[in-house]
């Protein structure tokens, strides 16, 4: 485990190994509440209690070390020493990543295990908490989980409504026309076999050995979400009644289980949880916190005691707040925390 000069915080391979056993450590005593260590010694002598505002500096791991979020720019750019996760949005320039302001510790303005976990630290102190879910973000809602086949049945032939199609499309595909087009989801090509009564058939033309990445959402500013190939078996015109059938093989191997997500072909986006006995793979479509064993690295910088009036460290982001509305964002930790608030 290690710290640099300006304030971030790693865990090196030794320090990750020292996690594990940590982890499994608890499993086997059944400890179920936060755990920390200490990384590095206080240089002052206040340190955090319940009401404080502090100032932290931080990064949340998943137990594979995937990054989920982070306030340090030095973080965020390293995906050497930092590969990031599922949930984990890019804030775009380095103005804006900045220590998190929780302004009454102990209210619940952070997750239980953090919240507990920062008091008695002390400024420039580094600590690594790991929080297991009922202290995170909570349980998984099972009614978000879906089931995908290894293997693929679909059907060729398919049809959708014409308003729809022209504008997922575009207009250079006008009505009545018998032309091909690139499908917007599987990649492959399609045919139009007829546009009429405000609807429009149309035909799967995918290749027998053919790789498409279908779940594929290429985003700098969430990745994680790349999708898996996903190989064409077998092509058969005649199946279905003439509506023929295309197998498809997901391509996923364990390497990716909660490691790796997609987009459906709605837009929603799901992490890979588990491949199943049964020739499935389950699609997790809740937050990728959820059910998650969280790993914290955080720095304090700063805390000032509204009682006593007294303060350490440097005020660098005291006037902002973890619930400001311009920082929040779908996965960040103003909006997570909020959601455990209620839920703890």
């Amino acid at each position: 485990m290690s710290s640099s000069a300006g304030g971030s915080a790693g865990i090196s391979r030794g320090g990750t190994m020292f996690i594990a056993l940590l982890l499994i450590g608890a499993a086997l005593v059944g400890y179920s509440g936060y755990q920390y260590i200490v990384s590095s010694k206080p240089v002052h002598q206040m340190t955090v209690q319940d009401g404080d505002s502090v100032l932290l500096n931080y990064t949340g791991q998943y137990t594979n070390g995937q990054v989920f979020d982070t306030s340090m720019y030095s973080v965020a750019i390293n995906n050497g020493s930092y590969p990031k996760g599922p949930g984990f949005q890019w804030h775009g320039n380095q103005s804006n990543y900045k220590p998190l302001n929780v302004s009454d510790v102990g209210s619940g303005q952070v997750v239980q295990g953090m919240d507990q976990g920062i008091v008695g630290m002390a400024v420039n102190q580094t600590k690594t908490i790991v929080v297991p879910p009922q202290e995170g973000y909570g349980p998984l809602n099972a009614s978000l989980l879906q089931y995908l086949p290894v293997y693929q049945n679909l059907t060729l032939v398919h049809s959708m409504n014409s308003t729809r199609f022209f504008n997922l499309y575009g207009q250079e595909l006008h009505q009545g026309s018998t032309g091909t087009f690139t499908d917007a989801f599987w990649h492959w090509t399609d045919m139009i076999l007829n546009d009429e009564n405000g609807t429009v058939v149309y035909q799967y033309l995918p290749s027998e050995g053919q790789v498409v990445y279908p779940y594929s959402f290429n985003s700098t500013v969430e990745p994680g979400y790349s999708g898996w190939p996903v190989k064409v078996i077998s092509v058969n015109s005649a199946a279905n009644n003439g509506s023929g059938q295309v197998t498809l093989y997901n391509e996923i191997s364990p390497s990716m289980i909660k490691a790796l997500g997609g987009r459906n072909q709605t837009g929603s986006t799901f992490v890979l949880w588990s491949i199943n006995s049964n020739g499935t793979v389950t699609l997790n479509y809740n937050r990728p916190v959820y059910g998650r064993t969280l790993i914290f690295t955080v720095t304090v910088t700063y805390i000032n005691n509204p009682n006593t009036g007294k303060s350490a460290g440097v005020p660098s982001y005291a006037q902002a707040s973890v619930l400001d509305p311009s920082r929040t964002r779908m996965y960040n930790f103003s909006i997570l925390f909020t959601i455990s608030s209620h839920m703890n």
